[in-house]
């Protein structure tokens, strides 16, 4: 089965205070750059980024190596935009598609791979999320048969009323790290993050 990748990096970071929070460095690389990296490395084929925001600036720092760059001019209508001009750009052979968050820099290839697993394992029948202690988390991989609903989505809602109404259909994947619910909106989560680094954690 073939599962392709979406990462959705087209926001403002309104709460960064005008901040571009995937441009923010972190072990010497842009948020960006760490998340696309982990992506390609997992092997999940193909592997998008969905750009909005300082387009050419996020753009610069995203791995030639990652598959496609798709820019979403309409970004300021939210995520489902985003999510939109990804999904309308997966070749038919695509059986599922992972939906990763730009500002995610700790995820790992392992999650990534056991996400993989479990979806495979279903025979791509299932929404496959990440779980950290019962709490639904990053990423999300959603079969292809509801491809069409997600074309359908408006807002910035992004994708959890699918889930939400497809709950018997969804399958958890307990994650034993915060990586699955870390993300970096605000200047306090960067300093979180940054402080991670002195801690080696």
């Amino acid at each position: 089965m073939n599962i392709s990748a979406t990462i959705l990096a087209a926001g403002s970071s309104e709460r960064m205070e005008s901040v571009n929070k995937l441009l923010l460095p972190y072990k010497g690389e842009a948020l960006i750059k760490i998340v696309s990296k982990t992506l390609i490395d997992s092997l999940l084929d193909p592997v998008f980024v969905v750009t909005g925001f300082e387009h050419n600036k996020v753009a610069k720092s995203i791995p030639k190596s990652l598959d496609k760059i798709i820019y979403n001019k309409d970004w300021r209508k939210g995520i489902s935009r985003s999510i939109y001009k990804a999904i309308s750009s997966l070749p038919r052979h695509i059986d599922g598609n992972m939906i990763v968050l730009g500002d995610m820099p700790l995820i790992t290839v392992k999650t990534l791979n056991e996400l993989k697993s479990v979806f495979l394992s279903n025979n791509g029948e299932k929404i496959i999320y990440a779980e950290y202690f019962g709490k639904q988390a990053n990423p999300v991989i959603f079969p292809k048969k509801y491809f069409k609903e997600m074309l359908l989505l408006k807002g910035d809602n992004g994708c959890k009323d699918i889930i939400s109404q497809n709950r018997k259909n969804t399958i958890g994947v307990s994650v034993d790290s915060s990586e699955v619910i870390f993300d970096c909106d605000t200047k306090g989560d960067y300093s979180d993050l940054v402080s991670k680094i002195s801690t080696n954690v």
